[in-house]
């Protein structure tokens, strides 16, 4: 599967999250759903590896794309995971690629029209704003980028607060940095 998608740090806190989510509201007529997300990422060889765990089950999820600011091509696998198999499914990963650490949010989904937009509250770093322009077969990559950049400009999302890597990454560093 195929996305563009692009991230984005919501330097106005919880407040810049309810607008952009009020946005998303007048733009779908709809309420956004809200997601309890735990994400165990694992080391390996090229891209990214991932178990998530949700309330009504889990998602072994792979993924590969740049670490660059802006639209960018993402392509990904994702398998569910029933419940009962998480436990052994973590237990298996952990002990063949090693854990490299987790990130827990709260997400907020939006769907307007093929973009999935994530409004996230992620635990010891704050609230970012994803999209993700889900591909059809037919459409190119500069398509969605195109309908990335529209979406980011009616979100009121600017090219400062776009973020290149992943929240997994974002929390190493600081971690490194020795902030909390």
């Amino acid at each position: 599967m195929r996305n563009v998608e692009i991230k984005a740090r919501l330097d106005g806190g919880e407040r810049e999250a309810q607008s952009v989510s009020e946005t998303c509201k007048r733009l779908t007529g709809e309420e956004g759903t809200i997601i309890q997300q735990e994400d165990t990422f694992f080391h390996c060889s090229s891209g990214r590896l991932k178990l998530r765990k949700l309330v009504s089950h889990g998602e072994l999820i792979s993924y590969q794309r740049s670490d660059q600011a802006g639209p960018k091509l993402s392509t990904f696998n994702i398998e569910r995971i029933e419940l009962p198999d998480f436990e052994s499914q973590l237990a298996e990963l952990s002990e063949a690629h090693g854990v490299r650490g987790a990130v827990c949010k709260t997400r907020t989904l939006h769907l307007v029209q093929q973009t999935r937009v994530h409004i996230d509250n992620v635990t010891g770093l704050g609230w970012f704003m994803e999209l993700e322009v889900v591909l059809r077969d037919e459409q190119t990559t500069q398509e969605g980028e195109e309908i990335a950049q529209q979406l980011m400009s009616t979100l009121g999302i600017k090219a400062d607060q776009l973020i290149s890597t992943a929240y997994i990454d974002l929390i190493q560093q600081k971690e490194k940095l020795g902030t909390e």
